[in-house]
Order: C-alpha cells, then structure tokens, then sequence
C-alpha cells in the first residue's frame, strides 16, 4: 500500500498541533508520523514534511536551507497554518496547504509531491553542482523584467543561494527546469521570494522624521481640518512601520476627527502579515517619539502593539509594484494626497525606475507630495511637479492644479499666436506708410488696435499716423505711453528722436536716436539723423563715424523704402550718404 512506501513526517512547535497535522494525513491513502523536532526529522530523511512554522518561522527557514550540510536528498515540504506569507518566513516550500484541505485534494497533492521527490532525489548528487556552475543571466533578467529588481554586484552569491534553494523548494531537476517555472505566470510567487532574498530592506518607526514632519505641513496646507478624506499610500512598505507612522503623523496633526487611509503594499507576503499583526519588537520602536506611546502604540510585555484605533485605518496588501494589476490598483484607490516610494528603486535599472515614477507620479492629487529615499531622486522632474525641501527632508510637490500647467501651455500657445499676427499687423503698416499708402497704414493699424490694444506697437503705428497729419503733441503723448512699456520697437523711439529734434531738441533727439539703434543695429536712418545733427554741432569726425555706419548697413543688406525716409528709395538714401560724406572730408 501506499502507506508503507514513503515516510511522511508532521512537525510542529508542539505535539498537539504536530498530531493533528499527521490526523490530516492519514484521512487520506497515506500515513503519516508526526514530531516537534525538526532536525530530529530530517535525520530520518523523510520524503515529505509537513511543517507549521507559526511562531518559529525563522528557525524553521534555517534549518530547511542548511541542505548543504546534508549528504541525503533533501524533502518536499508542505507548510500549514498560514497563507502563502508563510512560503516567504519559513524556507523553502512546494507550497501552502489548510487545515481544511478535504482528503482526496490533499491526498492527490502528497502523490504528485511524493513522485516529484524520488524524481529530484534522483538527480541530487549532480543538482548541487549544476546549480553552482549555473550562468545566473536568465534568471537576473526575469527578475528584472517582472518586478524591476536588478541584482546588484554584492548580492549575486545570495541570489546563487536563493535559486538553489528554489530549485530545492519545486523539486526541480535542473537550474532550466527552474528557469522555466519562474518565467511562467505560475511562477510569480517565487520570483517574490528572489527578491526577497536579494534586497535587505531596514525599517523602524518615524525612521525619517524630516520627511514625516513635511508630511504633515504638506497635508495641513491641503486639507485644513482634516475633514476631507486623506489617502496616502507607502509603496514597498516592508514590515509596516513606515505605514503606522504616516497614521501617527496624520494624528497628530488632524486629532481623532481626522477621515483619512493609508495603503502599505509590498512584494514579500511574510512582510505584509508581520504589519497586519501590528506587533514589533524595542528595535522597531527605537527612534519613536515619546509622545506618540501611550496613545497609538502600547507595550505589551516584550512587544510593542499598534492601538485598534489605528488599525481601521491603515490597509496592507502583498504588490508587485512593476506586477499587471498595479496600474488598475493605484486608479481604483488613488489618488493619493502623499506617496511614499522609499529606497524601492535603488534595486531597478533606469527604465523600470523611470516606469514605476511614472506609475506613481500620475497617481498622485493635485497638490500632493512624491517623496522618496535619501539617495533617490527623479532624473527628470514631471511636468507640474517641483523639488521641495521642507524639515530637512525633499519632496516632490504636484502643482495644486495640474491644469495650470496645461493652461500655462495653452495661453502660451494663444500668445504665441497673437503675436505673431500683431507682427504682421504692425509691418504691414509700416510698408504701407513706407508706399505713402496712408490708406493702407491706417487699416493695418486699426487691425493692430483690435487685436492688441496695449502693445506698444499699436500705440507706435497709431503715434506716427499722428505725426503724418502733423498732429505733433498728440503724436508725442501717444509715443511716450509706448515708451514706457516693455519691448519697445526700435521705431517708437526713431519717432521719439525726430519729434524731439523738430522741437529743438537735439541731445534728447540724439539720444532716442541711439536707443534705435540699441533695439535694432540695423537702423540705417537712425545714424543718419545722428549724423546731421552731429554735423549741425560741428563734430565732423562724429558725423563721419555715423554716416559710415549707416553706409556700411546700406551696402550690406539693400534695403527697400522706409516710412523713416520720407517715401526716399535705396538708391536715393545711398547716394545722399555717399555724396554727405564725400562733402566733408577728413
């Protein structure tokens, strides 16, 4: 019989509990004996075990990877008691069963378990070296491809360690035969346990005080009173205690009135379940503030326990953050007023650093913050987001109103486009009064007047159609509002000069002049009204300088007629230069 051909062995911390494992075992076609010592077990070497790990989980995890110690193959293990964390804190598992596993389901998983065992114990003499001398390069690249996790230098003999140890756990016959599994969707759940392996996360309460009392002012700005709903979610939120911390923060900052929820996600189930049962130990507690003990977290002989009040509102679920749900997950619970992602992409290369930013930047509110590890940052800041140093910490602060941005974008847009219409609006003006086609300016400078009343090129256009009609005091008043705003046309103040100098006033013309020339070099006829003047004072060299000038402007970009030339053609102004300075000589 079937009783009699494999050694089953039931383990637990005690008797009792070991007994009723084995009960479970033998409602089915198989037997089983049953045991508190595990390493006592192992010498028998059974081909299966069936182990409870609650509350000694570590020790149980230790003794199933010590298989380099041991000469005989290693068995298949089944754990009980739990859920799935269990696969994450007690070693290496095939997997997770139930107290209320009916027989024959239970029984069928102790066959397929059993055969798979006498395969791999086959095969175990050359499994140890097949893994040792194993290219790791499929394996790294699956990780990172399906939870972003790169490997780093120092931790590659670990990871080596971890894939035996999952090889061991499936039974498997080859390090491909691993590869296999851990590439199939099935194979997700050991993938996690990798990076579990891999990563050393350390977390403690208020560990970050800076960012917590940023958290604070961030979310008393938002939210005044605290009456409306506060969500904050911690990504990769380890054991929890980052979690209770943002709820003491929000305490302590709203009082007991505050309608708030935080999310703590994380990849390692174990880790998950650790928070749920909001027990830590002094190590933990550590670096808490005196006055958050006593009111959310007590001492309970040797432990430290998270108050019911807290628990309502704080949630903890088991996450791939780079997984195919999460997407869906942050859009159904999001957004969030705050998300911290702390020392989580420190193990991902750039692109899957800059998806899971991506990921959780467009989850976050309006007005919220992004905060991240000491050594972690965003390479390229989002759109709407702005660096914020705050208690001695940085965050990353999403604009009150993202549309602000988009608004910003479209007015520039709508600006842009005007002015390049008020531009062509104000030439085509120009060239009209450059034909003399006074008929033509005034229409080009009524559109300008339309579409932009307070340029200062609407108010130069219409000042120089004052002039024209010798409206000279109008003209004036109308070219000193101009001048008094910014980008002022080098025509406004070429307007300025020659009204000034039909007054007498030659410095102030001179000056004008000049400021011409400073918005545009090219301004041949503001050099040349600098030059009479000069001429008229008897500074001849000065008038030289400024006819040369013009001169040079002139002969290197011909240039059509200009309303500042009085309706004068190229070639006329030309000549009249060329022959002014052939009339005063050196």
């Amino acid at each position: 019989m079937e009783r009699d051909k494999a050694r089953i062995i039931a383990v637990a911390q005690s008797k009792e509990r070991a007994r009723q494992i084995a009960e479970l075992v033998n409602r089915t076609s198989f037997s089983a004996i049953h045991t508190h010592d595990l390493l006592g077990a192992l010498f028998h070497e059974p081909n299966l075990l069936i182990i409870d790990p609650t509350s000694w989980e570590s020790s149980c995890r230790m003794i199933l990877e010590e298989f380099e110690s041991r000469d005989y193959p290693p068995p298949a293990v089944y754990l009980i008691g739990g859920g799935l964390e269990l696969a994450f804190s007690a070693g290496p598992a095939l997997g997770v069963i139930s107290d209320d596993e009916h027989p024959f389901t239970l029984g069928e998983k102790i066959r397929m378990a059993l055969a798979a065992q006498r395969i791999f114990a086959s095969s175990w003499k050359r499994l140890r070296s097949a893994f040792e001398k194993h290219f790791m390069d499929r394996t790294e690249k699956l990780l990172l491809e399906r939870t972003g996790v790169r490997v780093r230098e120092d931790r590659l003999l670990a990871l080596r360690r971890a894939i035996f140890a999952r090889g061991i756990a499936r039974l498997s016959n080859s390090p491909q035969e691993l590869e296999r599994c851990l590439a199939d969707p099935s194979g997700e759940l050991d993938l996690s346990i990798l990076v579990t392996r891999v990563v050393a996360p350390e977390t403690y309460f208020w560990r970050y005080s800076g960012q917590m009392n940023a958290l604070k002012k961030l979310l008393e700005g938002r939210c005044k009173d605290g009456s409306d709903e506060i969500k904050v979610l911690c990504a990769g939120c380890s054991t929890g205690e980052e979690a209770y911390s943002v709820a003491f923060a929000i305490k302590e900052a709203f009082g007991g009135g505050a309608d708030f929820h935080v999310w703590g996600t994380d990849i390692n189930l174990h880790a998950i379940e650790v928070a749920k049962r909001r027990r830590y130990t002094n190590h933990s507690v550590r670096n808490l503030p005196e006055r958050f003990i006593g009111r959310w977290i007590v001492r309970d002989q040797e432990e430290w326990v998270v108050s019911e009040e807290l628990e309502r509102h704080v949630t903890f679920e088991g996450m791939n953050l780079l997984g195919g749900d999460t997407e869906s997950w942050l859009k159904e619970h999001g957004p969030f007023d705050a998300i911290f992602c702390r020392n989580v992409t420190i193990y991902f290369d750039p692109a899957k650093t800059r998806l899971l930013h991506e990921l959780m930047t467009s989850s976050i509110a309006n007005g919220g913050g992004y905060f991240l590890g000491s050594s972690e940052m965003l390479l390229k800041i989002p759109d709407g987001f702005t660096a914020v140093h705050d208690s001695g910490s940085f965050y990353y602060l999403k604009s009150d109103a993202i549309s602000a941005v988009e608004e910003e974008a479209r007015l520039a847009d709508e600006e842009a486009e005007l002015e390049v219409k008020v531009d062509a609006a104000y030439r085509s003006g120009l060239r009209a009064l450059a034909k003399e086609d006074t008929r033509g300016a005034s229409d080009a400078f009524s559109e300008l007047e339309k579409l932009s009343p307070n340029d200062p090129r609407t108010m130069t256009g219409a000042a120089v159609l004052l002039s024209n009609e010798g409206r000279e005091k109008e003209a004036r008043e109308k070219v000193l509002v101009a001048l008094e705003c910014e980008k002022v046309p080098a025509e406004a103040f070429f307007l300025a000069g020659l009204l000034e100098e039909r007054q007498g006033h030659d410095s102030e013309a001179l000056s004008m002049y000049g400021m011409a020339l400073g918005q545009d070099e090219n301004f041949f006829m503001a050099h040349v009204n600098r030059a009479w003047i000069l001429r008229r004072r008897q500074c001849i060299k000065a008038f030289r300088k400024e006819m040369e000038a013009a001169l040079e402007i002139l002969r290197k970009s011909p240039q059509k007629a200009s309303w500042a030339t009085g309706g004068l053609g190229f070639d006329t102004i030309l000549r009249m230069v060329a022959d002014a300075l052939a009339e005063e000589p050196n």
